[in-house]
């Protein structure tokens, strides 16, 4: 399944972002693409642990996800990306060790990372 993902660049040097049919203002956000990938890691992860313990019909509360970039002393890329956990229940330690491991496991946006997909560039004449 291929997913497009749209993004464009107006007169008021503006980018915006589109994906099926929703979009907004990315430069509004303030936020920088490297920024808008951290989180994009922390929400994957916390929409795979949300949908893994309500399937198990386990009861977390304030779910937190910080992910720390760790910045290449060289290269222009994160060296280390550490996704960081909190949430209240009453789970084991087994049980969270396994969420944790299924939120790991079950982020397309952080398996993209671990096997780095091929990228390649076409250029469209319009």
């Amino acid at each position: 399944m291929e997913k497009v993902a749209t993004v464009t660049l107006d007169e008021k040097g503006h980018f915006y972002g589109e994906l099926d049919g929703k979009g907004f203002d990315l430069t509004a956000t303030g936020l920088r693409a490297v920024d808008l990938m951290l989180i994009s890691i922390g929400y994957c992860f916390g929409l795979t642990v949300e949908a893994y313990t309500s399937h198990k019909g386990y009861k977390i509360k304030n779910l937190k996800i910080d992910v720390v970039g760790k910045k290449h002393e060289k290269e222009n890329r994160y060296s280390e990306i550490t996704i960081k956990v909190s949430f209240d229940s009453d789970l084991s330690e087994e049980q969270i060790k396994r969420v944790m491991e299924i939120g790991k496991r079950g982020c397309t946006v952080s398996n993209s990372m671990l096997k780095a997909p091929e990228i390649k560039t076409e250029f469209i004449s319009e």
